[in-house]
């Protein structure tokens, strides 16, 4: 019979999965306290939250929302990073941590609607940050715009200055 406590757990689990943009999976064996907290810190500053949870709570929350293909990332000692903001932030945040806490490993990551390897939760750490990729997007389109609306303004001065000198020689 499960207690209260992991009632409240699952359900608290399920509201984190349920508005986390990215939820990455980590293996936080051999951290100490004191370098659990500066990242639980560093997250925070990059809009996420950083929990150790039991594994089964996990899998319980998670098939409650209808996430699948995480199960193999769930063995051993897992910590869980729920980034509510910019998942590339987060991602940038934990191997950064990972660089300098050498203990510390993603076993993987979900993201709404697909299963992310440590390959690539690595891929998208290595992404720019949103505005820039929205001003890259933004450059794209407007680029070939720009030079279509060149090209019809063009010809249409073209067309003024055929017509201006027909009418001139009409005149003439």
């Amino acid at each position: 019979m499960p207690t209260e406590k992991k009632r409240e757990t699952v359900a608290f689990l399920r509201e984190q999965l349920a508005k986390s943009q990215l939820v990455v999976l980590t293996d936080y064996r051999g951290l100490n306290m004191a370098a659990l907290t500066g990242l639980r810190r560093n997250l925070e500053k990059a809009g996420a939250r950083y929990h150790i949870v039991k594994n089964t709570l996990l899998k319980i929350a998670m098939e409650e929302l209808g996430i699948a293909g995480v199960d193999p990332y769930l063995e051993g000692p897992t910590a869980v990073a729920f980034a509510h903001g910019d998942p590339v932030a987060a991602a940038r945040t934990i191997l950064a941590q990972q660089a300098e806490l050498s203990t510390l490993r993603v076993k993987g990551a979900w993201m709404p609607g697909q299963v992310l390897s440590p390959e690539q939760v690595q891929f998208l750490a290595t992404l720019p940050p949103r505005p820039v990729l929205l001003g890259q997007l933004l450059g794209a389109v407007q680029g070939p715009l720009a030079n279509l609306a060149g090209g019809l303004s063009e010809l249409l001065r073209q067309l003024v200055y055929v017509l201006q000198q027909r009418s001139e020689q009409q005149v003439a």
